[in-house]
């Protein structure tokens, strides 16, 4: 009896063998060299591992602000820096399956142009001249595909035939582009999944998820494969994978970054704005970053942006924070509430004001933009899916059963959103009477997601503690406070029972599989505040003073 294998199975095997194809043989690490499973904390595994020459290290190792400088004062070229970082995200990809497409040739002969116009005129080209930068995979470069997690888009286009918006810049900007990164399907799940690329491992815990959907870019950065990179979040999806893997990050309100010609999951979307923002190792490579983009007059290429240029920033000595440990939907797990006791104490000890703050509306915000989702009925979704005969993960059922919305409905909805945005701003100002200086709070410090990573396929279908703030297009960062510890974050014994998913939540918890997990918060502005954002972050980083 012959076996027919699904259609969607040959064209991933086909798309998957086109950008393997494209790996340098003399960067790949032999794979009866790669770490053995029982190797869990992958982060020491690339510096240790001798298959990088000590200029590499040198300069892998290095924040980008520190790699420009070096390019522009001629210690290193941007060739060498280009080549270091080609060869670091092959093996990179090779622990954690986080590249999708490759295209270290093109990045190559940019650097050589980048040499040359350097040795010429004596003058580098803007802020990124030579910095390679990744990209997830939804940004459109010319000459390359967007797959998105999709079957259906391996070979729809081939490639594409224009940049997006702030990929043209950044290349304006100086940047040697060179590899994109796993997403899960449609960019539509907490997890970095999908039937064309596989799974992305967490470096600092193999037995956890990288988080969604920007996933792959997450884990490239940690393990230091590129000096910083570009995700989007219309749900969370920089958030939690930057907390996954105790990275600074930044979800800008819409309009700050230019966000034109990227491929959508869910395209025509307008009821909630999908944003990019960067990922990093560094709070300063965050600002550097953020500057540069601003700096280039992004309004005079995306119609959507907003001419708000970048601001310098002079933070009061005390800050008024508000914390929600809690949203009263899914309690977080030990090594999360930890790492906000150890945030408010740094904070109070430092002598700024620390309120709670209540999560009144957190649950109806994040039902909302969940009805939002799927507004269409799943349509767009299901069609290119089925295209294929590409199934749809479990956490992706809705996009099969749910009903397409009447635009009468849709409208009573998005009103009900408005109203809650309007409520949570005079909240918000009405701090001003529960601080001791009598102004509102500066920001409020909460948890990114309940966990410290969670277990590969154990993601609930609730992202109530990111979603919330895409609705009100409030300005958020990440930022790392410490790592999992199996012998201090230990399980609780009873549940809170808030519902079935928090009962869940309690349940998967496993301190010895959460070992060396991310701990990392959540700090949030108002909208348009990145640069304050920043600037706090940075306040708190200096507070709590955490490395590796």
């Amino acid at each position: 009896m012959t076996v027919i294998k699904p259609k969607y199975k040959d064209i991933s095997l086909k798309k998957r063998s086109f950008r393997d194809a494209k790996f340098n043989p003399d960067w790949l690490v032999p794979e009866s060299q790669l770490p053995t499973t029982e190797i869990i904390d992958l982060l020491d595994w690339i510096p240790n591992s001798g298959f990088l020459t000590a200029q590499e290290l040198e300069i892998t190792e290095a924040p980008a602000v520190e790699i420009v400088a070096n390019i522009k004062n001629k210690k290193w070229t941007a060739l060498e820096v280009t080549l270091s970082f080609c060869h670091r995200a092959t093996i990179a990809h090779q622990l954690s399956n986080c590249l999708t497409e490759i295209f270290f040739d093109e990045a190559i002969e940019t650097a050589k142009r980048l040499d040359e116009y350097q040795a010429k005129t004596g003058e580098t080209i803007g802020p990124f001249h030579g910095l390679p930068i990744s990209l997830k995979d939804n940004f459109n470069v010319k000459g390359q595909a967007t797959t998105i997690g999709m079957v259906n888009f391996c070979f729809n286009p081939n490639t594409f035939d224009e940049d997006s918006t702030l990929v043209a810049n950044l290349r304006e900007l100086g940047a040697v582009l060179y590899v994109k990164t796993n997403v899960p399907v449609a960019m539509m799940m907490p997890e970095t999944t999908n039937h064309v690329w596989g799974t992305t491992l967490n470096p600092m815990n193999r037995l956890l998820s990288a988080g969604g959907s920007s996933g792959g870019e997450a884990a490239l950065i940690k393990l230091k494969g590129s000096p910083f990179g570009i995700g989007s979040d219309i749900g969370g999806s920089i958030r939690i994978p930057a907390s996954f893997q105790n990275l600074y990050a930044l979800k800008p309100s819409f309009g700050r970054f230019p966000t034109f010609g990227t491929r959508s999951g869910l395209p025509g979307l307008e009821s909630v704005n999908s944003v990019n923002g960067p990922l990093t190792n560094s709070i300063d490579d965050l600002e550097f970053y953020c500057k540069a983009v601003v700096d280039n007059e992004p309004w005079l290429h995306d119609a959507k942006c907003v001419e708000i240029p970048w601001r310098d920033v002079e933070l009061p000595r005390k800050l008024n924070i508000a914390v929600l440990i809690d949203d009263g939907f899914v309690k977080p797990s030990p090594p999360i509430r930890r790492g906000m006791d150890l945030v408010v104490k740094a904070l109070e000890n430092d002598g700024h004001d620390v309120i709670e703050w209540n999560p009144t509306d957190h649950v109806r915000l994040a039902q909302i933009i969940g009805q939002f989702f799927v507004s269409d009925g799943g349509h767009h979704v299901l069609k290119e899916t089925t295209e294929t005969g590409e199934p749809l993960f479990p956490y992706m059922e809705n996009y099969g059963s749910s009903k397409d919305m009447k635009v009468s409905e849709l409208w009573k909805l998005q009103s009900e959103r408005t109203q809650l945005i309007k409520h949570y701003l005079d909240r918000w100002n009405n701090t001003s009477k529960l601080t001791k200086n009598g102004k509102p709070i500066d920001a409020i410090i909460m948890p990114a997601t309940p966990f410290a990573g969670s277990p590969i396929g154990k993601f609930p279908t609730y992202v109530g503690y990111t979603s919330p703030f895409n609705v009100l297009d409030y300005s958020v960062g990440v930022f790392p406070v410490t790592r999992a510890d199996r012998n201090i974050d230990k399980p609780d014994t009873v549940s809170e029972n808030y519902n079935e998913i928090d009962t869940q939540v309690w349940k998967d918890y496993n301190a010895d599989e959460s070992h060396g997990g991310a701990v990392a918060l959540q700090l949030v502005g108002r909208r348009f505040q990145e640069e304050k954002v920043i600037a706090m972050m940075k306040k708190v980083a200096e507070l709590i003073d955490y490395s590796e």
